[in-house]
């Protein structure tokens, strides 16, 4: 007996197995790139939350040691919350002020207003110790809402 002649083709064997690999991979491949998104919105997030609550301490730590410390202010602005401003005078003269307005940190000086973060959610100028009133403790806490309602946080405090 002779074989018979191969003919191209592909069997059934292997029509089976590239349709059970697209199986897999179609149900995985969806999840995988849902949860890369969100890892990258997360850490996209993280990154400017962190950048921007830095940069404000920063710039609220350097003027605040060029106050006075007689002039020092604490209180809150109406509709915000307690201790979310701090008016002064530096040592140069002018006047300085630092409050929460809705979600964002201004920086007053003089007669000009600057928004230094648009991701504020709250901020608290307090005096830590009665026996110090040259110690003085910033706390802000920052956030974005990233997506499906959630949000990321970040808490800093100097004194």
């Amino acid at each position: 007996m002779t074989p018979l002649p191969r003919r191209p083709g592909y069997t059934l064997t292997e029509l089976m197995l590239v349709v059970a690999i697209l199986g897999v991979i179609s149900t995985t491949g969806p999840v995988l790139l849902i949860q890369l998104q969100n890892f990258f919105l997360m850490t996209s997030a993280r990154a400017e939350i962190q950048r921007d609550a830095r940069a404000s301490l920063d710039l609220m730590h350097r003027t605040l040691r060029q106050a006075r410390l007689n002039t020092i202010t604490i209180d809150s602005p109406t509709g915000q919350a307690p201790y979310s401003r701090i008016r002064f005078t530096r040592a140069d003269g002018s006047e300085m002020e630092f409050r929460q307005y809705g979600k964002k940190l201004i920086a007053r000086k003089g007669l000009t207003e600057n928004a230094i973060s648009s991701n504020l959610i709250y901020v608290a100028f307090t005096f830590p110790r009665t026996d110090d009133p040259a110690l003085i403790s910033v706390s802000l806490t920052m956030g974005k809402n990233i997506q499906l309602g959630r949000r990321k946080v970040l808490e800093l405090t100097i004194q």
